[in-house]
């Protein structure tokens, strides 16, 4: 049995709370035929802070055979649990890491970007809008999601388990020059472990891919 952190006390959080845990994802079109790519997320570190908040350490990766991958290697990134069981995670900061990678002479810089769920949230709430960008050389990426709120709990299973989560329902809307993405997603979150299944939909209602959780290995 994996144990978390949240097993033994509070908070319980919306983010993974395994220590040395592995995630793996798969994903794929919508009829499961056509694969994209496989990411990881490693928990490298759960730190209590003084406030009763933990500092987690986490590291993306994405590796494909068939289409260009967002990231070349590892992004390291730190989410935040606070006391409540709020997670904030730094979209921004992991959007430059990456755009570091592929263009390391740029000084980029990261704004905004905070990616805040609370452990209390239920079927109807509505959700605080994250606006984020990466700025280098006068150039201007920037990632927002807006009309986010709680769709419903639902019980799903996927290849690692079955799991009774929350699903919030968000836009997201990509732009850089010559880059526009606009899209509609669905991602069901569990109590310590986060993202079960991440679902994207074009703005006319089909669907683009489906991402869901393989594994968790220690």
């Amino acid at each position: 049995m994996l144990m978390t952190f949240a097993a033994a006390a509070q908070p319980k959080t919306y983010f993974c709370t395994i220590p040395g845990a592995t995630l793996r994802y798969e994903r794929y079109d919508p009829d499961m035929e056509r694969h994209w790519w496989t990411q990881t997320t490693r928990i490298d570190s759960i730190q209590k802070q003084s406030d009763g908040s933990y500092n987690i350490v986490f590291t993306a990766n994405v590796k494909s055979d068939k289409v260009k991958a967002p990231v070349k290697g590892g992004v390291s990134s730190t989410s935040v649990v606070h006391p409540d069981g709020t997670v904030d995670v730094n979209i921004s900061e992991a959007m430059s890491i990456a755009a570091k990678q592929r263009f390391s002479i740029f000084d980029f810089q990261a704004e905004g970007g905070i990616s805040s769920l609370k452990s209390s949230i239920k079927p109807g709430d509505k959700l605080e809008e994250i606006h984020g960008a990466v700025d280098w050389s006068g150039i201007k990426f920037t990632l927002d999601y807006t009309q986010r709120s709680v769709a419903k709990r639902e019980t799903i299973t996927v290849p690692a388990g079955t799991f009774d989560c929350i699903v919030v329902k968000e836009h997201k809307l990509e732009k850089a020059p010559l880059h526009k993405r606009d899209r509609i997603t669905y991602t069901w979150y569990t109590y310590g472990i986060g993202m079960i299944r991440h679902d994207t939909f074009f703005t006319d209602g089909r669907q683009e891919c489906t991402e869901q959780l393989y594994s968790i290995e220690k």
